[in-house]
C-alpha cells in the first residue's frame, strides 16, 4: 500500500496477531452464516446486478467467505476482493480458487478503476468521521453511471435480549462509548442515506432491514458463539477498562437456557450512480 488509512491503525485489525487473526476468521464465518441467506436478496433485487454487471469489488473482503458464497451464486462475474491485511487475504486465498476472482491487500483510498459493482459490507462503521467525505468522494472515483454500490451495516435499534443480559449489555455499551470517542459510528449508514438522498448523482433504489432472530433453526448457537468471541476480542485488545468476568459467567448460565432468545439486525441500502 502506498497510503496508510485509520482503518489500518484500527487495533482490531491487528491481524499479525495470530490470536486476533483467529478471532476475526471465526468472526467472520459466523457473520455470513448469519446474514447470507437473507442478504442475497438484496441482490436478486437489483436488475444491473442480474443484467448488467460484470465487474465487482468487495472492499474489506476479509478471509472470503462471503465472498465466496456470492461467486457460488453467481460464478459469471469478475471478482476483485480487498483488504488491509495481509493475513486475511492469504485465508481468502485458501476459500477462492476461481480464475474470476483476483484478491489484493490494498487500502481503500489507493483503489484505482472503475467497477459496475461495489460492495461494502460492515466497512463504514470502522471509518473515522473526519474521513467520510473522502471516502464518499472516492466512491464516485471508483463508479461510473449505471454503477451499483450495496452496503450492509450494523443495525442496532432492533437488538435485544430475553432473559435480558445486563453485564453483557455493559460491554456493548462500553464498546460503542469507547468507538465514540475514536470518531466511530457504527449508525453511520442513517448519514451516507441522508448525504444520497441530497446529491444528484445517486439514487437509494434499496433500503432494506433485515431482522436475524435466534428463532431460526441454528441460530441460538451461532449467536452463543459469537458474543463470546466478541468478549474475547474486547478483552485481547485491552481498550476497555472493565472486567469481562461477569459477562462471561451471564453468557455461560443464559447458554444453558433453551428459551432464550435474542436478535440483531442488519440494514442493506443499495445506492445507483445516475450522473
Amino acid at each position: 500500500m502506498t497510503t496508510k488509512s485509520s482503518i489500518d491503525r484500527d487495533p482490531k485489525f491487528n491481524t499479525h496477531d495470530q490470536r486476533l487473526l483467529c478471532l476475526w476468521d471465526e468472526i467472520q464465518h459466523i457473520q455470513t452464516d448469519f446474514c447470507f441467506a437473507q442478504e442475497i436478496s438484496a441482490y436478486y433485487m437489483s436488475y444491473n446486478w442480474i443484467h448488467n454487471v460484470s465487474s465487482v469489488l468487495d472492499i474489506g473482503t476479509g478471509n472470503g467467505y462471503f465472498l465466496s458464497r456470492l461467486q457460488e451464486r453467481f460464478p459469471n462475474k469478475d471478482y476483485i476482493g480487498i483488504d488491509i491485511s495481509q493475513e486475511l487475504i492469504d485465508l481468502a486465498k485458501s476459500n477462492l480458487r476461481s480464475f474470476h476472482t483476483q484478491l489484493r491487500v490494498q487500502d481503500y483510498f489507493t483503489i484505482t478503476g472503475v467497477y459496475d459493482f461495489v460492495i461494502m459490507r460492515l466497512f463504514w462503521q470502522h471509518l473515522p468521521s473526519s474521513r467520510i467525505n473522502e471516502a464518499l468522494n472516492k466512491l464516485a472515483e471508483i463508479t461510473k453511471p449505471g454503477s451499483s454500490v450495496l452496503i450492509s451495516d450494523s443495525y442496532d435499534k432492533v437488538r435485544c435480549f430475553l432473559p435480558a443480559l445486563p453485564e453483557f449489555q455493559k460491554v456493548i455499551a462500553a464498546y460503542t462509548h469507547q468507538q465514540s470517542a475514536v470518531e466511530r459510528n457504527r449508525d453511520i449508514l442513517a448519514t451516507i442515506i441522508d448525504w444520497a438522498q441530497t446529491t444528484a448523482s445517486w439514487r437509494v433504489d434499496c433500503d432494506l432491514p433485515l431482522i436475524l432472530p435466534s428463532s431460526i433453526p441454528g441460530y441460538l448457537s451461532l449467536y452463543h458463539r459469537i458474543y463470546e468471541l466478541w468478549i474475547e476480542l474486547f478483552a485481547c485488545l485491552g481498550e476497555l477498562d472493565m472486567d469481562f468476568t461477569p459477562a462471561r459467567k451471564e453468557l455461560a448460565c443464559w447458554r444453558e437456557d433453551e428459551s432464550a432468545y435474542t436478535q440483531a439486525g442488519l440494514r442493506i441500502v443499495r445506492m445507483d450512480r445516475i450522473a
